[in-house]
């Protein structure tokens, strides 16, 4: 046996060694304390003295920075007694006070520290007094600790907390709790303490986990709320249960509980499948009551959801995708936080399949789509529709590469058709109409009883086609190509109009049958490029180059309203004889082609400036850089020969500039030539035919946006030392703090970010002010306030209406063990704020809050699963 320190001669025979201890002579350097020592061997020493006695029977005594090793554990005190034909070791703290002579048992990854151990290293039975137990993520402290095998330990009068034990702000207190393989607690009789004050809640039994490998379910995380709308008042939010079914399938109920009566119900399913599917169902019910039952205005409001989610991939070729929401009115302004949900005012569903050949050759799609608009409580069908593209043919294109191409090897060839089928619901009576729009759907008599007309389900087929030449004249400076464009439309129906003398009005027949309409046109494209350079100087800006990008193009279509075509009719609209054109196709999904000749010029040019920077260092190195201080200035406007009146169409202008690093600048602005008579409409003359002005400036808008980022983080910094709260010390509310000034104040270099955007809009109204908007959006902000109070906030105003737009405030801090947060809107008419105490720990959480995160499925806590946009960590 090893003795760094020489035995004491008393009353016993000291001796060196025992002939019954196998001789361990040293430790290799970086081994393990454990794993060197042989099977049955006790390995001791001490810094002081070891004094062995023979009388009555086997036993040690280790004095100072005592050590005991076995393969069973190891034992740290500053005193150790070992009894070796008992195979027992005991040590205990001189005076309760004392933390360096602290016995400490280290078994594996486990530490127990206790005033008083007492171990059997062969039996690895022990009873520990006022014992501390690392256990995962947590502390367990009690009276005495008794470990009756290698799996199971007894506690009396534990306390079990995930602060550490100088400095537990909270913690479970039981009478007895119970460890089983070092994964589960168990406890009976349990209560809460938080800042040693107990509070009145009470667990007969339960355990918590402290092993989070294994998903579980469990109870979520509430969170209080006050919204001040509709009166609903305080109330708890997200109360409700999470159960993990297995890896791929996860369900939740939650709900909102307010004061006033109201409440909000969610039940969310969860299904996924790694690179194979993944998708959600989630069903909301909610009740809003205004007032008491027995108040004579009390109202109740009820409004309902449901969403279904589902993306699959079925091949490398071929995917599924659905997105079903179906909603009442006002659910979304009732229930969801977020504000661009509460401004929606339609409800979008869409089911689609898409193919792709595997050499590109063609591809095929199909959909279905639900729009429910709830501003004039209209819906539309679309669907089922299919669309096939063919790939593009270049029947005359040499292969083999190199060399300028001849004309006919541009040619290209395109084909696609598109199958679409539409059902639009429009009920006369909106909102208080008492056939739904699926009755409608389902029923062609009620459809017609509901809308008044006979357009019940439209469909049709579309053909396109297309010739393309690339290059007609080879150049080098001008690009000249030109196209031939045909569509051919299949219905099963037309319509005809005819004029009722006896009701004196224009009344609509559906002609069913096989009818098809066909249009085409034409074009010529010239286009080229061209460069400007200056060598002008300006400070350290040197050179200017400027890019235009010119472009003319004519297209030419027939007037298919002609009768040659046969695709328009007339119709007597009044009894004095006037007439109407009307196309037989205006009511079909795709419509007819179009009346009246085009022969249009349509001209367009972009414009780039381009400028270098040069700066010289000290030592006379040149160092240059390319800036482009305007991407895109262009202009675009049309004049058709064909018209008969006001051919020249608004002038189109448009700039861009990303020249300021972090700064996008875009205006647009549009321009008319022609005056206006006294009712506002254009009359076919020029403005510059009667004064000097050249056009009216029809709308102008103006967009800035740029954000910000600095800071290197937030420096941790590790108090001086912990007080344990102590409900007797006043000195704790005292005005003043005895401490102040004695612990240094920890440096700040907090991270933050923020984001703006100004918009801004004019539009010109005739005889009128014209109408302007103008709101700055900082979004995104993000920073410090110290090193554990961090701020978010996403703020807006409108410069014109001269109020805030809709924004939300969060505040989170970091309370050692526990995180408190705080989420506000404090403009706008939906005002609310949340608050929430919750600790960190996700042992506790799971006790009588929330689950572990799943690794492939995700929860949320809000309805509609949108609650704002996330501020923080809550």
């Amino acid at each position: 046996m090893a003795t760094p320190a020489k035995a004491q001669q008393s009353d016993s025979t000291a001796v060196r060694q025992d002939t019954t201890l196998q001789q361990n002579q040293s430790e290799p350097p970086g081994g393990s304390v454990i794993s060197n020592v042989p099977d049955n061997a006790v390995r001791f020493q001490s810094s002081d003295s070891l004094v062995i006695d023979f009388k009555g029977g086997k036993k040690a005594f280790l004095f100072g920075s005592a050590n005991v090793k076995h393969s069973a554990g190891e034992l740290k005190a500053g005193e150790i007694n070992m009894d070796i034909d008992n195979t027992t070791v005991e040590a205990r703290t001189l005076t309760p006070e004392d933390t360096l002579s602290r016995p400490v048992l280290v078994r594996e990854s486990d530490e127990i520290k206790s005033t008083r151990i007492l171990f059997n290293y062969k039996t690895q039975k022990g009873k520990f007094e006022a014992a501390q137990v690392k256990v995962s993520e947590g502390h367990l402290i009690g009276s005495k600790i008794k470990n009756v095998n290698e799996s199971e330990v007894f506690i009396e009068d534990g306390i079990y907390s995930t602060c550490p034990p100088e400095y537990m702000y909270y913690y479970l207190k039981a009478k007895k709790m119970k460890v089983v393989d070092e994964d589960e607690l168990f406890f009976s009789n349990a209560q809460l303490y938080i800042l040693d004050i107990p509070y009145p809640i009470i667990f007969p039994f339960g355990y918590v986990p402290t092993d989070l490998e294994k998903q579980r379910s469990g109870l979520l995380t509430p969170t209080y709320a006050f919204q001040d709308q509709n009166d609903r008042g305080l109330g708890l939010q997200n109360v409700g249960w999470f159960q993990y079914f297995n890896d791929h399938l996860t369900g939740q109920v939650d709900g909102d509980i307010y004061t006033s009566g109201s409440f909000y119900l969610n039940g969310l399913m969860q299904y996924r499948r790694t690179d194979q599917y993944n998708g959600s169902i989630r069903l909301g019910y909610s009740n809003d009551r205004g007032m008491e039952p027995t108040d004579p205005d009390f109202s109740e409001t009820i409004q309902r959801s449901v969403s279904v989610q589902h993306s699959q991939t079925i091949s490398p070729y071929a995917s599924l995708s659905a997105n079903v929401n179906l909603r009442t009115a006002d659910f979304n302004r009732r229930n969801s936080y977020d504000i661009d949900d509460r401004a929606e005012v339609n409800s979008n569903s869409k089911i689609s399949y898409n193919y792709r050949h595997p050499e590109n050759l063609y591809s095929f799609s199909t959909n279905a789509q639900l729009v429910q608009n709830f501003t004039n409580y209209s819906t539309r069908v679309s669907g089922p529709s299919a669309n096939f593209r063919l790939k593009n043919i270049s029947p005359f294109q040499n292969n083999s590469g190199g060399g300028d191409q001849d004309w006919y090897e541009t040619i290209s060839l395109s084909y696609s058709n598109n199958l679409r089928s539409q059902f639009n619901f429009d009920p006369i009576d909106a909102d208080s109409s008492d056939i739904t729009f699926f009755e409608a759907l389902t029923d062609k008599d009620k459809y017609e009883e509901a809308t008044g007309n006979d357009r019940y389900i439209q469909a049709g087929l579309q053909h396109q086609a297309g010739i393309q030449v690339g290059q007609i004249i080879p150049s080098q400076f001008l690009n000249i190509s030109t196209g031939i464009n045909y569509t051919e439309n299949w219905y099963p129906s037309s319509i005809r109009k005819s004029f009722n003398a006896d009701s004196n009005r224009v009344e609509t027949e559906k002609v069913y049958g096989f009818t098809a309409s066909r249009e085409f046109s034409t074009n010529l494209n010239f286009g080229t490029t061209f460069y400007g350079v200056s060598d002008m100087k300006l400070g350290n800006f040197q050179g200017l180059r400027h890019t235009v990008r010119p472009s003319l193009s004519f297209s030419y279509r027939p007037d298919f309203s002609a009768e040659r075509w046969g695709y328009y009719k007339t119709v007597q609209t009044d009894s004095l004889g006037a007439t109407q054109e009307y196309s037989i196709f205006e009511d079909a999904v795709f419509g007819g082609p179009g009346r009246g000749e085009s022969r249009s010029l349509n001209f367009s040019l972009q414009n780039v400036f381009e400028t270098k920077r040069v700066k010289r260092d000290s030592t006379g190195e040149v160092s240059e850089k390319n800036i482009r201080f305007i991407d895109n200035l262009s202009l675009n406007t049309s004049y058709n020969f064909a018209a008969d009146s006001l051919n020249l169409s608004d002038l189109r202008t448009r700039i861009s500039s990303s020249a300021i690093n972090g700064l996008n600048l875009s205006a647009t602005a549009n321009f008319s030539f022609y005056q206006f008579d006294s009712t506002g409409r254009e009359l076919d003359r020029f403005f510059i035919e009667d004064s000097k002005k050249l056009a009216q400036l029809r709308s102008f808008s103006l967009n800035a946006s740029t954000s910000f980022r600095g800071g290197d983080g937030v420096q941790v910094y590790t108090p001086e030392y912990r007080r344990r709260y102590d409900p007797f010390d006043q000195s704790t509310f005292h005005p003043i703090d005895t401490r102040f000034g004695y612990e240094p104040v920890p440096p700040l270099n907090s991270p933050w970010s923020v984001s703006l955007n100004f918009s801004y809009s004019w539009t010109y109204r005739f005889n009128d002010e014209p109408t302007k908007r103008a709101t700055l959006r900082a979004s995104s902000i993000s920073f410090n306030l110290t090193p554990k109070w961090r701020f978010n906030t996403d703020v807006g105003y409108d410069f014109v209406g001269k109020e805030f737009t809709p924004s939300q405030f969060s505040l989170n801090r970091d309370l050692e063990c526990w995180n408190l947060s705080f989420q506000i809107n404090p403009f706008g008419e939906f005002k609310y704020y949340f608050f929430r105490l919750s600790v960190n720990s996700s042992q506790i959480q799971s006790l009588f809050q929330k689950l572990p995160v799943l690794k492939n499925l995700e929860r949320s806590s809000s309805p509609s699963g949108a609650r704002g946009r996330g501020y923080g960590g809550f």
